[in-house]
């Protein structure tokens, strides 16, 4: 209990950023879908899937050139400047009323919220496992900062709930733009605390040629030739496929019950409250302790075995409440507990896979996912309604089924590299 509280106490500032990032993302995220489907329509959710994945691709490639120019803690500073100013001009529009006429504006959030829960979360994690080298440090640290960014997605889902139904969605998306603004504060803070200087393992020796910068590129070709990467690549793609599945259904049943836009942002908000609150719960009472006496092995096949019974179960009863059952169960494990253990298995890389082939996995990968899933959407609602339900189900367990000899591979390797001593470069 000492040790726990010890390391707890070592990370808290980190902690705290993941909390202000986790926060902000949770609470945009579920204004997101609900404006989306006010403004748009709910029929157009998997078109804005695939559009958000071509945006994502433009900006995925910038941000690579973003690792080589600025280093990777002032990146931290200026991808959060950027989003945070991005969306308190969004805010600012939404509040002179342009929201009521303009569709641009309800893509525009979209579009958005979507690329900084990729490209800016993504970031904070690359940060915190550049830092770790030590395996054994990464398996107690890496659930604290789960707890930490859960307990901020918490707090806003929760805030959220309470005061969507009274039109109070103007003051929490100044909120999410302050929060925007602390996230790289605390993280420098925790660096400069802990001594770590940016580039921690790009330190030239002396007579020692200084690494050429690698090109847009790099993050790609990395992946798509380590056999350890595309199994990480697919794990991401599995579980954003089945979400994609799971989250249009709920989604659309929200819109089609509750009809108006404050009723249907009060109960994604509510949804979005119970996932976290699940997925701090796992973070504090069993990641850890998983991982430690089962290993990460069998940890990484323990989550796609959990997503085979919640698919059959919103298969066989897709209600609102059934659907919300399962969302929640889906995104609770993921944050608290999948999540986590996905992040350790970057600890034995190198810098570049570390940043660059991470961004494309945890950007393009999880877009990817989200593509498939929404053109599977498409696709079924042309045909009756069980095409979607049974149909989805079906092309879901495949890729779930797939998964799990992948994540049994993936744990294997690990466990290798660190018992070598290695680094996968």
């Amino acid at each position: 209990m000492r040790r726990w509280l010890s390391e707890f106490w070592e990370v808290a500032p980190l902690g705290l950023s993941f909390g202000c990032a986790l926060g902000c993302y949770w609470m945009l995220r579920t204004m997101k879908n609900a404006l989306f489907m006010e403004l748009v329509g709910p029929a157009y959710l998997p078109h804005a899937k695939l559009a958000s994945m071509v945006f994502l691709l433009v900006t995925l490639v910038l941000y690579g050139k973003g690792v080589d120019w600025l280093g990777k803690r002032r990146l931290l500073a200026v991808l959060y400047a950027a989003y945070a100013v991005l969306f308190a001009v969004l805010t600012y529009f939404f509040q002179q009323g342009v929201a009521s006429h303009h569709l641009t504006l309800g893509w525009g959030f979209y579009l958005s919220i979507e690329s900084f829960g990729s490209l800016g979360i993504s970031h904070l994690w690359s940060l915190a496992v550049n830092a770790t080298t030590d395996a054994e440090v990464a398996a107690r640290r890496f659930p604290l900062l789960a707890v930490g960014g859960q307990i901020g997605a918490c707090t806003c889902t929760f805030l959220l709930a309470r005061t969507a139904e009274h039109g109070q969605m103007v003051p929490l998306l100044y909120l999410a733009v302050v929060l925007l603004a602390l996230a790289p504060v605390l993280t420098f803070h925790w660096l400069q605390k802990n001594n770590i200087p940016d580039d921690v393992h790009h330190t030239v020796e002396s007579g020692e040629e200084p690494k050429a910068h690698t090109g847009l590129w790099e993050g790609l070709r990395l992946v798509m030739t380590r056999p350890y990467l595309v199994a990480i690549l697919w794990s991401v793609v599995a579980y954003e496929l089945v979400g994609t599945y799971l989250d249009y259904q709920m989604n659309s049943k929200a819109h089609e019950t509750l009809v108006t836009l404050e009723k249907v942002t009060a109960f994604l908000a509510t949804y979005g409250f119970a996932a976290n609150f699940i997925s701090l719960i796992f973070a504090l009472t069993g990641t850890t302790w998983l991982v430690k006496n089962w290993g990460l092995s069998r940890c990484l096949i323990i989550y796609p075995i959990v997503l085979c019974f919640l698919v059959l179960g919103a298969a066989c009863s897709p209600t609102l409440w059934v659907l919300f059952g399962c969302q929640i169960a889906l995104k609770g494990a993921a944050y608290g507990f999948n999540k986590p253990c996905l992040e350790l298995v970057y600890v034995p890389t190198s810098d570049d896979i570390q940043f660059k082939a991470k961004s494309w996995i945890d950007t393009a990968g999880s877009r990817g996912g989200k593509a498939l899933g929404s053109v599977m959407n498409a696709n079924l609602l042309r045909y009756a309604p069980g095409w979607l339900v049974w149909g989805g189900a079906s092309v879901c367990m495949v890729f779930l089924v797939i998964w799990m000899p992948v994540s049994r591979y993936l744990g294997a390797r690990y466990e290798k590299l660190l018992a070598d001593g290695e680094k996968l470069s």
